[in-house]
């Protein structure tokens, strides 16, 4: 299990709303809102909470393959706009 933290955007629902859009081009299903959510893939598995300072990415499957380090880097491109 990987867990990022983000900092939480001022403009959080527009940068969820992006994200969400930019990850179904990679066939990933995304379900949430400002509060909480889930996302899968072929392989993947996660799951997002948002308290007052972050947004909290838990990983909970994922290929062996792909390293920690790149998720994180595609977690925080994805969150960080």
């Amino acid at each position: 299990m990987l867990t990022i933290k983000v900092p939480k955007p001022q403009n959080l629902q527009d940068v969820l709303a992006k994200a969400k859009s930019d990850v179904a081009a990679h066939d990933i299903s995304w379900v949430g809102d400002e509060r909480q959510g889930k996302c899968s893939s072929r392989g993947f598995e996660g799951n997002y909470v948002v308290d007052e300072k972050y947004i909290i990415v838990t990983v909970t499957k994922k290929p062996l393959w792909v390293t920690d380090s790149r998720i994180q880097r595609e977690v925080k491109k994805y969150l960080s706009q």
